[in-house]
């Protein structure tokens, strides 16, 4: 494939994550994986390295939209920062051992853990688990942080994410107001993200062979997205406001169903 087409593709990418995180609210991640997953397919990248250059990619795209949502979550003073600090240390652990294990799992089992994985946000999408009693009761014993924030961690580095999906509700269920919820979770979403660069620019030095490349994150992919969110994410926004707030909770459920469904027929096919 040419350099030009190659860039179009990854351009067209970009536009299509900006505007569903726009349009969804969400940071993105859920989106860029399975977007990029074609893409990387598209271009005929080796097999073995597209979903770990996929996961890579949308870490390294997820580390400027984190660190605009952190300051501007900041500023309103939306954010726990007593949470922050005492979570950052094992999300960054978690990043990091997520990290290391989905570059030693075979292409066919990451690519059906991510399709699930896609599954399980819609249901969350749909049901708000922070009512449950269980989860209430767990979130709201202060030590129970370190071990949530170190399996996110982990689960957010083997699936591309900035975690907000999985923090969200936890901390809601720890009994913050959900503004506050939602800034501490995209807050910590930087060091996530930091961590999910490093992660996977370590585990696949000189391992991808792509030029364009530095380990698994594909430098003009993560460009791409980057552009893409800021030439169409206030579309998408915009679009948001047409729809009421269940409407649009149903549409990203659906939408990341078909996505877990593509995804799994891609693996098991």
């Amino acid at each position: 494939m040419s350099t030009e087409l190659m860039v179009a593709v990854f351009g067209l990418s970009g536009v299509a994550s900006g505007f569903f995180a726009g349009l969804f609210g969400i940071g993105g991640g859920l989106i860029m994986v399975p977007v990029l997953v074609y893409a990387f397919k598209t271009t005929g990248m080796a097999t073995d390295h597209i979903v770990t250059m996929a996961l890579g990619t949308s870490m390294a795209a997820i580390v400027f939209s984190s660190a605009q949502s952190a300051y501007g979550h900041y500023c309103k003073g939306s954010a726990s920062i007593d949470c922050i600090r005492r979570a950052a240390p094992w999300v960054v652990a978690g990043v990091l051992i997520g990290g290391a294990i989905a570059a030693r799992t075979p292409t066919h089992p990451l690519l059906i853990f991510v399709g699930v994985f896609q599954f399980f946000a819609a249901f969350l999408m749909v049901t708000d688990v922070s009512k449950l009693v269980t989860l209430q009761s767990l979130a709201r014993e202060g030590v129970t942080l370190g071990f949530f924030a170190l399996v996110f961690g982990g689960v957010a580095a083997m699936v591309g994410i900035g975690g907000g999906t999985l923090f969200t509700p936890y901390f809601k269920a720890s009994g913050m107001e959900p503004k506050l919820a939602i800034g501490t979770s995209a807050a910590i979403g930087l060091p996530l993200s930091l961590a999910g660069v490093l992660a996977y620019g370590w585990e696949g030095w000189g391992i991808s062979g792509d030029q364009w490349a530095v380990g698994y994150i594909d430098i003009p992919a993560a460009l791409a997205l980057v552009l893409g969110t800021l030439l169409t994410v206030r579309l998408g926004v915009a679009t948001a406001h047409w729809l009421p707030s269940r409407a649009l909770a149903g549409l990203f459920a659906l939408f990341l169903i078909v996505n877990g469904s593509h995804l799994l027929y891609s693996a098991l096919r």
